[in-house]
């Protein structure tokens, strides 16, 4: 409120009040026999209330109104109309305006009247000072409030905004009633602000309405569903509780009551089948009750029971472990109960752990007993019988059974220990009569290694190794002293071993003059996988095909026909197919096919397994040697050496073939090799 309108306002009610004081002169003048009360003294504080009954005792003559003639106007008691005044003005809130003004009108009459005492005047400055400050209040006030509604009506059209009806509804209400209590102008101002957020948000609030009515007939229909779908009862009453937690949200809607009654009534429809479900769970946690009672009563008795006859840890301990999983198994009980039940549970567990705290000092001191004698044990000059007599520690260790597991932790250490020291010492003197074993036997071991190098000789050379195979078996026999005593059993059975190994490997060994054939075959092998190597690559061949048939034809010529045969028609396939990739690539598979033939023939032949890619083609192979017929008679290792002998030269000879694919070939005829 701006200064002009509070000093407009207060001339008007100061013209106001005037008249009125006249008025009620003219027409009620008391008489002297009749004792007056200033109303002013009873003022309560308003809130921009009408102007208070300002009349006081008078002590003037009446005015005459519209007469050309004014009485004179008797004298007021002021020192009366000072204390009166003070009453007045200190019970008047600063609030209440329109009384102020006239208390300060009232006030200004008085200070206007005939010559005072300079105390009286200190007092009425006092009071106008005080009314003065009362309407700066006042002003201050009102600024506040119209802030505040102004605050609210921002706060209102943003809530709106966001959609929350509610929260703008209640705070608008609470601006409408601050509305009434500040001036006109400005309430006539915000009013205008306020009128079209409340057309709003009316339009909302129906619109609210409606939606949830939606909502609540959407909640009808997920009820509707719950009445006939085969959910398990808890988690139905739980969807129950929740499509009735959710209705409780909503708001008001139109049919409300309609709405209301149709959602109950299927919400105790869809309970109907939970009913069974709550039943039967309360019959379970009836007998889980009784089922929890016995526990505790076993527990009491065995707890009475050990007071006498003693604890068995172990006894104890399985014992308490049963009936805490029982306890678990019996759940759940009514709530009612849980409390008391659970707290005798755990009064007889406590009792039990005392009796397992003091059996516990009983057995750790046994254990300790154990260890003292140990450690006693592990510096006795007598080894050998202190170490039964620790066999026998040990054992007691094992009856005594454990303990808890922080204690036994510690106490097995310290027992393993001094247990471990005694052994320790049997240990070195055993390891140095081991050491004087082995210097014995390093002269055999040294021939059993050299032994084992001559079977890692190439083949043309282990084929010359049979006479220093035998000057070092001689030369084993005579290095087996009797003072080898263990050790001489284990390198007999390295010297056995190693031998068959030689003895096998020696019958697979190809003699001479195939080990000559197999070099010849070799080099011309390694010229065809070159070239045949370049044209897998898509390269050019290392030189014409004239100048490589001349360096074929200086190579000597093989002495088997067939594999002699083999080996100039894979490097004729070369010249042939040298600009053909989709034969030369039809060629690489049937080769592939056909080594990996021989290779299972000779699987076949060796009893040796077959890998799973080619377990058809031993198949094949398996059918066709019924064919030929049962009564064959088998052959014999040295046909057996000759036929592996006979289809490594083969494969060697065959190309062109994948290098890998040949190497995994190559690998599976070692292996059968040392089969033999």
């Amino acid at each position: 409120m701006t200064s002009s309108t509070i000093k407009n306002t207060e001339n008007t009610q100061e013209q106001v009040s005037i008249a009125e004081t006249e008025t009620i002169v003219v027409a009620a003048e008391p008489t002297e026999s009749v004792e007056h009360t200033d109303p002013v003294e009873h003022a309560e504080p308003v809130e921009q209330a009408e102007p208070a009954d300002m009349s006081v005792t008078p002590d003037i003559d009446p005015v005459v109104l519209g007469s050309d003639t004014v009485q004179p106007v008797k004298p007021v008691d002021k020192r009366t109309e000072s204390e009166k005044l003070q009453s007045a003005i200190h019970g008047t809130s600063y609030k209440d305006q329109p009384t102020l003004l006239a208390l300060k009108r009232r006030l200004e009459r008085l200070q206007t009247t005939s010559a005072e005492t300079a105390a009286s005047d200190q007092s009425l400055a006092a009071l106008a000072d005080l009314i003065e400050e009362r309407l700066s209040e006042y002003n201050n006030w009102q600024k506040k409030l119209v802030q505040e509604i102004e605050q609210h009506i921002a706060q209102v059209t943003a809530r709106i905004a966001g959609g929350k009806v509610t929260e703008a509804q209640s705070q608008l209400d609470r601006s409408h009633s601050q509305l009434k209590r500040i001036n006109p102008d400005d309430q006539a101002r915000l009013s205008a602000l306020i009128a079209p957020l409340r057309e709003e948000l009316a339009r909302l609030l129906d619109w609210k309405k409606f939606a949830s009515s939606e909502k609540k007939k959407e909640l009808i229909d997920k009820m509707q569903a719950l009445t006939d779908n085969s959910t398990q009862p808890a988690q139905k009453a739980k969807l129950i509780r929740a499509l009735q937690d959710e209705w409780k949200t909503l708001g008001h809607s139109d049919d409300n009551d309609g709405l209301w009654n149709q959602f109950s009534e299927l919400a105790r429809v869809a309970f109907e089948p939970c009913k069974l479900y709550f039943k039967e769970r309360k019959d379970q946690q009836a007998g889980n009750l009784i089922a929890r009672n016995n526990i505790c009563e076993q527990l009491e008795a065995y707890a009475v029971t050990i007071k006498d006859a003693g604890v068995n840890l172990n006894e104890l301990t399985r014992l308490e472990n049963q009936a805490r999983e029982d306890w678990k198994k019996y759940a759940p009980v009514a709530q009612n109960k849980i409390n008391a039940l659970q707290e005798r549970f755990n009064a007889v567990l406590t009792e039990l752990r005392q009796h397992r705290r003091v059996a516990m000092q009983s057995h750790n001191a046994a254990k300790t007993a154990l260890i003292e004698q140990a450690k006693a044990l592990a510096v006795s000059d007598d080894l050998g019988s202190a170490i039964q007599q620790a066999k026998v520690l040990q054992q007691q260790w094992k009856d005594l059974g454990p303990g808890s597991f922080k204690d036994d932790r510690k106490l097995w250490t310290d027992f393993r220990a001094a247990c471990d020291a005694l052994f320790a010492r049997r240990d070195d003197i055993s390891k140095e009569k081991r050491q004087q074993v082995r210097n014995n036997s390093s002269p055999a071991k040294d021939i059993l290694k050299t032994i084992s190098a001559l079977l890692a000789l190439d083949d043309e050379a282990f084929s010359e190794s049979r006479s220093k195979f035998v000057a070092l078996s001689d030369s084993f026999k005579e290095a087996l002293t009797p003072d080898l005593k263990h050790e001489r059993k284990a390198l007999q059975e390295q010297f056995s071993k190693l031998s068959k190994q030689f003895d096998a490997r020696l019958r697979a060994t190809p003699d001479r003059k195939t080990l000559q054939l197999l070099q010849q075959i070799q080099t011309l092998a390694g010229f065809c996988d070159e070239l045949e190597s370049a044209l897998l690559a898509g390269a050019e061949l290392p030189a014409s095909i004239e100048t490589l048939e001349q360096q074929w034809n200086e190579f000597d010529k093989v002495p088997d026909e067939t594999l002699d045969q083999l080996l100039k028609k894979r490097f004729q396939q070369v010249a042939k197919l040298q600009s053909d990739s989709e034969a030369w690539t039809a060629l690489l598979e049937k080769q592939s096919l056909r080594a990996r033939e021989l290779c299972v023939e000779a699987e076949i032949m060796m009893g040796a397994d077959t890998p799973a890619a080619d377990k058809a083609i031993r198949m094949q192979q398996q059918l066709n040697q019924l064919q030929r017929g049962l009564g064959r008679a088998p052959l014999s290792q040295k046909e057996k050496v000759q036929r592996l002998q006979s289809i490594e030269l083969q494969l060697l000879a065959m190309g062109p073939l994948n290098k890998m694919n040949r190497s995994s070939l190559e690998q599976r005829l070692q292996q059968l090799k040392q089969k033999l």
